[in-house]
C-alpha cells in the first residue's frame, strides 16, 4: 500500500524535527502504488496498470518537490493538503475539542482510505507535536515509519496476535506518557454490506477497547462524511485486487474538494470503565458515537462488509 505509505511517511519529519535525507524524492514518488498488496506478479501488474490508467501519474506530479517546502520549515501535512487542494469543512466541534495534554485516543470511521488517513494526520499535527497512528503492519515496509506508525495485524494467527500484543503494549506506554494516538478501529475501508446498500465500517475490533482501558485514555470520536464510489463498492464484492487497484482512483476523485469532518466531545476513561467486561459493547458504543456526528438525517448504523 505504498500510496498510503507516502501519506503516513510524512509524519516522520514532524516527529524528528529534522530533515532526514528528503525521503520523498522523485524516485520514491514514482513507486506510489497499492500493487504490493497483491500476491503474485500478475496481480501486482494488474493493480499497477489500473492505477496508471485511473490517475496515479497525475497525483504523483501534484506532490512533486513538496519536500522543498518542508525543508524550509513548513508543516508537511499542510503542504500536502494544499497540493491536493483538500479543504476540511468542520461541521461539528472543533480542533479545540481535542485535549492538548494527557493520554488521548482518537477513533474514527474509515470511509475513504488514503484521504481520511491524510486528514487524520493533519488533525493530529495541529493538536500535538508528537503523535502516533496505529496502522496495518504493511507500513513497516518503510523503515523510517517505525518511529511513528504502530503496526497492527488483522490476521487471526499466532504471528498476528504477537504483533498486536507488542503494538498494544507500546501504545499503552506512549499513552501513559501523555501521548495521543489515532486509529481506525474498523481496520478496513468502509464497504457496503450489499452491492447497493450504504457503505459503512464493519464492526470495530476489540483491540482499541483494550488499549483504552489499560491506558486510562480519554477518547475523542471523529467522523468523516462521504464514501467511496459505487464502482468501488461493487468491485469490493468481486475482487480483492480490483478493490485495491481502485483506491488511488478514489483518492483522485476527492482532490480539489471539501470533506465534511465532525469532532466529537471527549469521553472520559471513567465512563468507559463500565465496559470493562463488555469489550464488544464498548466498541459498538464508540462506533455509534462516531456515526452520530454525521449531519445526514438518514444516517444508519449497521455494519458494513467485513473483509477480514
Amino acid at each position: 500500500m505504498r500510496f498510503t505509505l507516502y501519506v503516513f511517511s510524512l509524519v516522520i519529519y514532524k516527529t524528528r524535527n529534522t530533515t532526514i535525507g528528503l525521503f520523498m524524492k522523485n524516485d520514491v514518488a514514482r513507486d506510489i502504488s497499492y500493487a504490493t498488496s497483491a500476491n503474485g506478479l500478475m496481480g501486482q501488474l494488474f493493480i499497477r496498470s489500473i492505477e496508471n490508467i485511473t490517475g496515479r501519474i497525475g497525483l504523483i506530479k501534484r506532490a512533486k518537490d513538496y519536500d522543498i517546502e518542508v525543508a524550509k520549515g513548513r508543516n508537511f501535512w499542510e503542504v500536502i493538503v494544499e497540493r491536493y487542494n483538500i479543504k476540511m469543512n468542520i461541521i461539528k466541534g472543533s480542533l479545540e475539542d481535542i485535549p492538548k495534554k494527557g493520554p488521548v485516543v482518537i477513533v474514527s470511521n474509515h470511509p475513504f482510505g488514503i484521504l481520511d488517513g491524510l486528514l487524520l494526520g493533519y488533525i493530529l499535527s495541529n493538536t500535538r507535536n508528537d503523535f502516533k497512528i496505529i496502522a496495518n503492519r504493511v507500513f513497516r515496509k518503510a523503515k523510517d515509519l517505525d518511529e511513528v506508525v504502530l503496526p497492527i495485524s488483522f490476521e487471526e494467527n499466532r504471528e498476528g496476535n504477537l504483533q498486536n500484543i507488542n503494538t498494544r503494549n507500546e501504545a499503552i506506554r506512549f499513552l501513559k506518557g501523555g501521548g495521543i494516538v489515532g486509529i481506525f478501529p474498523g481496520g478496513t475501508v468502509a464497504t457496503s454490506a450489499k452491492l447497493f446498500s450504504r457503505p459503512l465500517d464493519p464492526f470495530w475490533k476489540r483491540f482499541t477497547s483494550k488499549l483504552i482501558l489499560k491506558s486510562g485514555a480519554t477518547v475523542v470520536p471523529i467522523f468523516f462524511g462521504g464514501s467511496n464510489s459505487r464502482l468501488f463498492q461493487i468491485a469490493s464484492h468481486m475482487s480483492y485486487n480490483l478493490r485495491m487497484a481502485l483506491l488511488i482512483r478514489e483518492f483522485g476523485r476527492k482532490v480539489d474538494r471539501k470533506v465534511d469532518v465532525a469532532i466529537g466531545k471527549k469521553i472520559g476513561s471513567k465512563y468507559l470503565q463500565r465496559y470493562s467486561k463488555d469489550l464488544d459493547g464498548m466498541m459498538e458504543y464508540l462506533r455509534v458515537q462516531s456515526y452520530l456526528l454525521s449531519n445526514d438525517p438518514n444516517q444508519t448504523f449497521e455494519n458494513g462488509l467485513f473483509l477480514g
